[in-house]
């Protein structure tokens, strides 16, 4: 896992997770994220996408790490975290398959207006983080400490839960 010559650790601005920084910036990184967690979330998403007993439980992995780097600094990032809380709701809350979280997406996102949630980032900070799914190497093991991080940061935005289910109710009438 991570292998590349580290750089002095940083804190995750997004979940506080204290990591090495790779040499250079990693493509795709999300503002809201270190380059040291934005790497070790690349590589669960390999992970995931090359165990089928973890893809089962993919979006899942998406929507969490979305909902703990919040990032609200463009339209499209508020939409998307928007999104991601919601079938985080959905997949938590009312036992959706996260398996339908694609089609779930694409029905969300016709809605047309998200706005940003007033989040202090502290909430989300001293949880879960993705390194504590890195060590799972049993699928069971790994779907429990999923399930227990989504939970975690799910519960993070808890003063907002009742938003988050109006947009659903508008999304999939």
């Amino acid at each position: 896992m991570m292998g590349f010559s580290a750089g002095p650790a940083r804190d995750c601005p997004g979940c506080g997770l204290m990591l090495p920084e790779p040499p250079e910036q990693i493509p795709g990184q999300a503002a809201a994220a270190s380059a040291g967690c934005w790497l070790l979330y690349t590589e669960m998403l390999g992970r995931s996408y090359n165990d089928p007993a973890r893809y089962s439980s993919h979006q899942l992995l998406v929507d969490s790490y979305t909902a703990q780097h919040v990032d609200w600094s463009q339209p499209r990032r508020v939409q998307g975290l928007s999104i991601c809380l919601m079938t985080l709701c959905l997949f938590l809350e009312d036992g959706a398959d996260p398996r339908e979280g694609p089609r779930l997406h694409r029905r969300m996102v016709a809605r047309p207006v998200f706005h940003p949630l007033d989040l202090d980032p502290v909430l989300l900070h001293g949880r879960m983080t993705i390194a504590d799914l890195a060590p799972a190497d049993d699928a069971g093991e790994y779907e429990t400490l999923l399930r227990a991080w989504a939970a975690q940061v799910w519960g993070a935005w808890a003063a907002h839960h009742t938003t988050i289910r109006g947009w659903i109710e508008e999304a999939l009438p």
